[in-house]
C-alpha cells in the first residue's frame, strides 16, 4: 500500500510540474527581454521548447533555476554529472553570476546551437 501511495504521490508532483511547466510556455510575454529576439532568431517552436524545458527544471518555480535542479533535471535526462562538473556547467550559463540560472541565460546559453546537450558540453570543456 505504501508503494501505491508513493507512487501516486510522485506522478501528482510530476504532473503538477508538466502543467506548469506547459502554462509557463505559454505565456504570451516569456520573462526576460530576450524572449522577443530569440522568438525573431530561431522561431517560436524553439522559444516554447525552451520554455516548457526550462519551467520543468524550475521544480521550486521560483524562475530561477538552481545548480541542485540543474542536476536532477540533467539525471532525469540520463546525463550523469559530478557535484563539480553540476557547478561548472551552472558557471557556463550563469551570466550574471546570481548563483542560478533564468529564463534569460537560459536561452543564452542553449540558444546559439539550439541543443542543450551540446551547450552542457560546451560548458564541461570550457568551450564557448
Amino acid at each position: 500500500l505504501y508503494d501505491c501511495y508513493t507512487f501516486y504521490g510522485t506522478h501528482l508532483e510530476v504532473a503538477g510540474q508538466m502543467e506548469y511547466a506547459k502554462a509557463q510556455a505559454l505565456m504570451p510575454s516569456l520573462p526576460g527581454s530576450s524572449g522577443a529576439a530569440w522568438r525573431q532568431r530561431r522561431g517560436e517552436a524553439f522559444l516554447q521548447s525552451a520554455a516548457e524545458s526550462f519551467y520543468l527544471m524550475d521544480t521550486n518555480r521560483d524562475g530561477v533555476v538552481s545548480r541542485k535542479e540543474l542536476r536532477i533535471a540533467l539525471y532525469s535526462y540520463g546525463v550523469r554529472l559530478s557535484g563539480g562538473e553540476s557547478a561548472a556547467v551552472l558557471r557556463a550559463a550563469d551570466a550574471d553570476e546570481s548563483g542560478g540560472v533564468d529564463f534569460s541565460e537560459f536561452l543564452e546559453f542553449v540558444g546559439p546551437s539550439g541543443d542543450a546537450a551540446a551547450a552542457i558540453k560546451r560548458a564541461l570543456l570550457g568551450v564557448r
